[in-house]
């Protein structure tokens, strides 16, 4: 008998890539960074009761953390694919009586549902249908694996390029795509709505909106959903160019969309190229919408200069009408697998050698259309990124804000850890406007950690009265921690640690959700409301495809 050394060379992987294509059926992902080490995709669905706690959990807390990643099933098509193109995976930490549990499932999207019938990737590269398997043309793309919150009564699983998906907050089941009962076809949603508190209104967008949300059209739509679920705006505008729009942030009156110099051109989707390509000599844009009654003549656009437009802060109005927008910027290109046109891939700086500013502008909604700003405050200290705030405060005046944030003067253990996976987040910071508060806690030389969230304290309304929760990256043992910290008090460290049992995949975003919203709205559902109602018909552009009139997807063979 053959001793088990003795088969490596029978047992050594085919070339499963060549040229840069998956050549083989072999289920093996590719050799690159993106699937490698901390990197790798997790694949876990399943449930783990009452998790290894290290401190005491609060008592007061009694909800659920939510928060998805991109987590490919399958090896992709292209060797090259990127960590934003794997499937969303959910988590949900539920948290109740000082004990944590864990939950985890995939979004059943239309993408999903296509690959796992045909047990194997079916759709190409990023945001390009024209690498698509021609099995997949006319099927919604997206992966849905960017953020996930609740709303009246249903989590909502949500990407940029394409529609949100509906699932079930207790036990993770995919519902379906949901249209808001018919309400919103645009094409994409952003993943970045707003919640106003005053008023219960979502708040949400769609930029690359006018076909079938991967073709570089210029079109955005803005959406106002009343608290009843009642759609009550709806405005179309054109931006200057199809550039990202990644997030927004609301006032009492008005809806800031910043949109980074990134850039699409429908000829390189034909060519099979990447989606975004990086202009350096591009202005970073600010549009501007009332978020009442807004006609397509009413945006106003405000433009800095070329920088990269991170996630947003807050936002709010001043007693004379000047809008106050907080977001953090980089002095360039932090998605650096998009280079310029003119750019090898890989040559231009990555993330840890950026500076992450947070930044304060104040737009005059008075001023002139295509007006120049500059930031009236740059806190360039601490480089951070994935801003907190108390989103009770969301449209009003606001103190503190929480992020997490690269911190180059501490060691980390390279020769243990390899490259940070996602950046070198190794701290947590606590930072207010008015400068009382500047506290930090770093994870240590093998750690990092993944965006925060806020939990407000039961019975508070103080701002800033709570807790914070976030993923602990364990980059040497390769598994994850779940920890909640004071959220006054993080330079303390935290007052509990969730031991999960293994390592998830690098998330995007998360919310925590009180479990009292969510038995509310289960018992208003069930005696009131009825059931969560998926869409029902193909979306506008689907429409031409089934028609005959248009073919979006494929092209690529039959791989």
């Amino acid at each position: 008998m053959a001793h088990i050394f003795e088969l490596a060379e029978t047992l050594s992987p085919r070339n499963n890539y060549v040229d840069g294509v998956k050549s083989s059926s072999q289920s093996k992902f590719p050799a690159t960074e993106t699937f490698h080490g901390f990197n790798r995709p997790s694949r876990i669905e399943g449930d783990v009761h009452d998790l290894e706690v290290t401190g005491s959990i609060p008592g007061d807390i009694d909800g659920t953390f939510f928060r998805v990643q991109p987590d490919h099933r399958f090896p992709p098509l292209y060797e090259s694919d990127i960590h934003f193109n794997g499937d969303g995976n959910v988590t949900a930490i539920r948290i109740s009586g000082g004990r944590a549990h864990f939950k985890q499932r995939y979004v059943h999207t239309d993408r999903y549902e296509h690959e796992t019938r045909h047990g194997k990737a079916l759709f190409g590269k990023y945001r390009n249908p024209y690498t698509d398997n021609e099995a997949v043309n006319g099927v919604i793309r997206t992966a849905a694996n960017t953020n996930i919150f609740f709303w009246r009564g249903m989590l909502l699983a949500t990407k940029e390029d394409g529609p949100a998906y509906a699932m079930e907050p207790e036990t993770l089941e995919t519902i379906g795509r949901y249209d808001f009962e018919g309400q919103v076809l645009s094409p994409t949603m952003t993943a970045h709505p707003k919640f106003d508190p005053k008023t219960g209104e979502m708040i949400c967008y769609g930029y690359e909106a006018g076909g079938d949300g991967n073709d570089g059209s210029r079109d955005i739509v803005v959406y106002t959903i009343n608290q009843d679920g009642v759609k009550t705006e709806e405005c179309w505008y054109k931006a200057p160019f199809c550039g990202i729009i990644h997030d927004c942030g609301i006032s009492d009156n008005w809806v800031v969309l910043p949109m980074t110099p990134l850039k699409c051109d429908p000829d390189r989707l034909k060519n099979g190229e990447n989606h975004w390509a990086w202009d350096p000599n591009e202005d970073q844009w600010y549009g501007l919408v009332p978020r009442r009654g807004g006609k397509p003549d009413d945006i106003r656009w405000f433009r800095s200069t070329n920088a990269f437009q991170g996630h947003t802060v807050s936002c709010y109005e001043t007693p004379d009408g000047k809008v106050v927008f907080d977001l953090t910027i980089a002095d360039g290109n932090v998605f650096f697998w998009w280079p310029s046109v003119d750019t090898p891939a890989g040559s231009v700086a990555k993330r840890n050698k950026l500076q992450n500013s947070t930044t304060r502008w104040v737009i005059d909604p008075q001023a002139p259309d295509n007006s120049w700003i500059d930031p009236v405050e740059e806190r360039k200290e601490f480089s951070g990124e994935f801003s907190r705030i108390d989103d009770r405060f969301t449209t009003m005046k606001y103190n503190h804000y929480w992020q997490a944030v690269i911190d180059g003067s501490k060691p980390y253990d390279f020769a243990k850890c390899g490259s940070p996976a996602g950046g070198l987040f190794n701290t947590l910071g606590h930072f207010t406007w008015d400068n009382s508060e500047t506290e930090t806690f770093w994870a240590g030389p093998c750690a990092t950690f993944q965006e925060p969230a806020f939990i407000p304290r039961a019975g508070s309304t103080e701002e800033g009265d709570g807790y914070l929760v976030a993923l602990l990256n364990h980059l040497d043992e390769l598994r994850n921690d779940v920890c909640i910290f004071d959220a006054r008090k993080i330079a303390q460290g935290p007052v509990a640690v969730i031991h999960l049992p293994f390592k998830l995949r690098l998330g995007l975003h998360g919310n925590f959700v009180e479990q009292r919203e969510i038995t509310a709205w289960k018992e208003k559902r069930e005696k009131e409301l009825g059931p969560v109602k998926p869409a029902a018909e193909p979306l506008p552009w689907q429409r031409g495809v089934l028609h005959g009139d248009k073919k979006t997807n494929g092209g690529n063979g039959n791989h």
